[in-house]
């Protein structure tokens, strides 16, 4: 089983109406960049935002791998792969599909929350991919 370290990032403009998604893979090791992306979300969340970049890379890993998602979001955190017992949240879609790739790829699967904005190499990174994938969009 081959593991990995992923770090995302998720951001929204809502006086713009979009938003970015970011990630980084990186070998288990933490130091070897193996693959990064970015993309637009237009009429989103930061949330979804988020979510989103977390489902990026995990399509881009091999079946059964092991991975280490490391986000500065809490609700990322905290809410994949519990699908919670309300039916009706506006992300559900998103919730749905992570937990249908992770059971799709064997995907194992573990998240560490860092607080963002502190300096962390990868986490930063993240926020750059994500303002420079912005400015291009709003140029």
């Amino acid at each position: 089983m081959k593991e990995y370290i992923v770090y995302t990032d998720g951001g929204y403009m809502l006086s713009k109406s979009v938003g970015a998604g970011a990630y980084v893979i990186l070998k288990a090791d933490g130091k070897t960049l193996l693959k990064q992306g970015s993309f637009l979300v237009k009429r989103e969340t930061s949330q979804r935002a988020e979510v989103k970049a977390i489902l990026a890379a995990l399509e881009e890993l091999p079946d059964n791998s092991k991975v280490r998602i490391v986000t500065d979001n809490l609700y990322a955190t905290l809410n994949l792969g519990k699908i919670p017992k309300r039916k009706n949240k506006p992300d559900m879609d998103l919730l749905v599909s992570y937990k249908q790739l992770v059971r799709l790829k064997k995907i194992h699967v573990e998240f560490e929350w860092v607080r963002s904005h502190i300096g962390h190499d990868w986490n930063e990174l993240c926020d750059s991919l994500c303002t420079e994938t912005l400015d291009q969009a709003l140029q």
